[in-house]
């Protein structure tokens, strides 16, 4: 049989059904499936097995469609194989292209270009990555795997056999690569919960979660608001959601009842009340009107321009207590630094750990993205000493280009970074790693409540000079009150007292 139609056929037109079949599932599953309550937030965790189930019976049809017919060549299964061990020979060599994520991007773009010119024009006009590509095409290459065995053992050939182990190989590796590029490894934790707000997991935080991991109040708050209409709108930052949506269930009367009849309508908003986006794009949207109360850390200059733009003066009034701490890989042999130390890492003057009693290895210090808490309160700690270009990698978008994203800590030798102490130890954000004394005091909420911590900060509530809503003033009262404190203190930072 002549191979350019054994080729067509059997590979080229193969691929157009079964890709056609994925793109067409990514297009209007996610739609469907957001109607889904328990799905919500989850919906490409179900997509991708479901487009990998309906590749592979595809596959598997087309060839035994052929069988049927007595139209299935011997060479066909053979010829898928080898193209299929080329191909994967070839992305694992891109994948393992390292240190240049732009080379790498183009590389990947270029090597699908025939015969997968389809998908990767479909996907370029939906605006997905690069990696949405590569990741649906693995599972039709793993569909490939198991019908070119299934071919192989009918013709009781091995050569399939073995190119399919061989291209089982590569998609490993190729998976190992992929998943250690620098836009996934540097990434910090990706934003997977809260419709890509948060990296945490909240259902157990929610006001409606039974059972809640929300502290509560053994009594009835003295202050309660029963009419929704008459309920602060709250958010803030990924680290006090567990604060304020405590708060909320112990005023706002059948809260946990409003929010859950909403929550199907959660496709881009966290709540109605209670809502959750983040530090920067809280502060927008309490300067704009959208929010009446902001919890997080002190605002940036940024954050406190873009109010001022909109005729708003921010007022931030402190509800709690928090350490901003450092923290490296648990085994560096470095459990403590000076102030000034930091200042000199991050300033650029320090680059190796044997000039802060460590062993002679290069640091890697960690920033975080421009206008977070965690940066602003870096830069106000460092004062007048500037900081040093934080470490980036080369992040690329279909629509937007290359863009230059600031790396987030990744847990490797040398590195060190910096957070809110609750992030650590109540969020359980980083994983293997510990917080650094600083100038010999050891942040616990004892060194946090009597300030002998000197990175101590303020957990602050922010809300609009002038405010005219009473309740939002009387929240803030409870806030600072027994009960409010007791939450605050209760849900893992240190009360004002």
């Amino acid at each position: 049989m002549d191979y350019t139609v054994l080729f067509l056929k059997n590979y080229v037109l193969l691929y157009i059904i079964a890709a056609a079949a994925g793109i067409v599932m990514l297009m209007f599953l996610p739609g469907l499936l957001g109607y889904i309550p328990f799905l919500n937030g989850y919906e490409f965790d179900v997509i991708y097995p479901l487009i990998f189930i309906v590749q592979v019976l595809l596959v598997i049809l087309w060839y035994r469609r052929q069988q049927r017919k007595g139209t299935l060549s011997r060479q066909a299964p053979v010829l898928n194989a080898v193209m299929l061990a080329v191909y994967l020979t070839v992305v694992t060599a891109v994948l393992l292209i390292k240190d240049g994520s732009a080379v790498y991007a183009l590389a990947a773009a270029a090597v699908p270009a025939f015969p997968f010119a389809l998908e990767s024009l479909l996907y370029s006009l939906m605006g997905k990555e690069m990696g949405h590509l590569i990741k649906n095409a693995a599972l039709l290459y793993a569909a490939y795997l198991i019908s070119l065995h299934y071919a192989g053992r009918k013709f009781k050939d091995r050569r399939p056999v073995l190119l399919t182990f061989l291209s089982a190989c590569m998609i490993l590796i190729s998976f190992h690569s992929y998943s250690n590029r620098p836009e996934k490894r540097y990434a910090g934790h990706g934003f997977k919960y809260m419709n890509g707000f948060s990296s945490t997991d909240f259902s157990d935080y929610y006001v409606y979660s039974e059972p809640s991991k929300l502290a509560a109040l053994d009594h009835e708050a003295s202050f309660r608001i029963s009419d929704p209409d008459d309920m602060p709108v709250l958010d803030g930052a990924e680290a006090c959601y567990p604060v304020y949506a405590a708060a909320a269930k112990a005023v706002y009367e059948n809260i946990a009842e409003i929010e859950k009849d909403a929550s199907g309508s959660y496709r881009y908003d966290n709540g109605v009340i209670v809502t959750f986006t983040n530090t920067v794009r809280a502060v927008q949207r309490l300067a704009d009107g959208e929010v009446d109360m902001v919890f997080g850390a002190r605002t940036s200059e940024d954050q406190r321009g873009y109010a001022s733009e909109k005729g708003v003066a921010l007022k931030e009034t402190p509800i709690g207590r928090e350490a901003f701490v450092f923290f490296t890989e648990e085994d560096n042999p470095v459990d403590g630094l000076t102030s000034q130390q930091i200042r000199s890492i991050y300033h650029g003057d320090i680059t190796n750990w044997k000039d802060a009693g460590g062993k002679n290895q290069k640091i890697a210090a960690f920033q975080r993205p421009e206008n977070s808490g965690s940066q602003t309160m870096m830069k106000y700690f460092m004062g007048d000493v500037s900081l040093k270009e934080p470490i980036t990698y080369e992040y690329v978008s279909s629509m937007e280009g290359v863009l230059e994203k600031t790396a987030e800590y990744h847990n490797e030798a040398g590195a060190i970074g910096y957070t809110f102490r609750y992030f650590l130890t109540g969020l359980h954000q980083e994983k293997n790693v510990k917080i650094l004394s600083v100038d010999g005091v050891f942040p616990t909420a004892e060194t946090i409540s009597d300030g002998s911590y000197p990175l101590t900060t303020n957990l602050y509530c922010i809300t609009r000079e002038g405010e005219t809503d009473l309740n939002v003033q009387k929240m803030l009262e409870f806030l600072l009150s027994d009960d409010g404190q007791y939450l605050i203190e209760a849900t893992g930072y240190a009360p004002l007292n």
